[in-house]
């Protein structure tokens, strides 16, 4: 059954009306106040996860669903406080690109396991910094490929840049060197590092670290 949203505080229900609208389930307001038209949007949200097996899957859709969150001030806002306490790391201002990560693999694999009865049963990312994601994935016996060489993106990857910054995948790269089409938070249209959204990016091969493929 789907969770009732009235229930929900105005912000984190802002955020929802958002991540659905952007996902093209709803067009309506955006002000936190959810009717029957979120509430239908998001049930029919809901039973298209229950269409993808693939964590994978899922954890691109949950970044998907955030294009569009706007932080405020200072790297603040609601949704940006909710991505940093995905991590270990207290609230507060300081860049959240590694903790949007953190919150969308969180979700997306209690999402998956609702619905598909399994189980995740590797540790939680909860670190705050990019380049430590590497080492979560090497702790856990996840699969790291670093350096990339001529492996190719794959829908649902995390994406560690170079430039100490991460992100998520949402389409599979087609050839080497194709642009790479990734969902990345604390970023700004030209792509920096340090800027104050989430948004829908496409970036070079060259700017690739590693990836790591949950």
């Amino acid at each position: 059954m789907a969770e009732d949203l009235s229930k929900l505080s105005q912000p984190l229900a802002r955020l929802v009306q958002i991540g659905l609208r952007e996902l093209s389930f709803y067009n309506g307001t955006t002000k936190g106040l959810p009717g029957p038209k979120t509430q239908a949007a998001y049930t029919s949200y809901l039973s298209s996860l229950l269409k993808s097996s693939s964590l994978a899957d899922v954890v691109a859709l949950t970044a998907e669903s955030q294009v569009g969150v706007e932080e405020e001030g200072n790297n603040g806002g609601p949704e940006v406080k909710m991505y940093q306490q995905a991590t270990w790391y207290a609230p507060g201002p300081w860049p959240w690109c590694a903790a949007f990560v953190c919150w969308c693999v969180k979700i997306a694999t209690q999402n998956w396991a609702l619905n598909e009865g399994g189980k995740f049963s590797k540790a939680l990312p909860t670190t705050p910094g990019a380049f430590k994601f590497e080492r979560w994935a090497s702790k856990e016996g996840i699969t790291l490929i670093k350096p990339i060489n001529g492996a190719l993106a794959k829908r649902g990857d995390i994406v560690v840049f170079k430039f100490s910054h991460i992100g998520i995948v949402v389409k599979d790269q087609t050839t080497t060197g194709s642009p790479i089409s990734t969902v990345e938070g604390n970023t700004n249209p030209a792509g920096g590092r340090e800027g104050d959204g989430v948004y829908a990016k496409d970036r070079k091969q060259k700017h690739i670290r590693s990836l790591i493929r949950v």
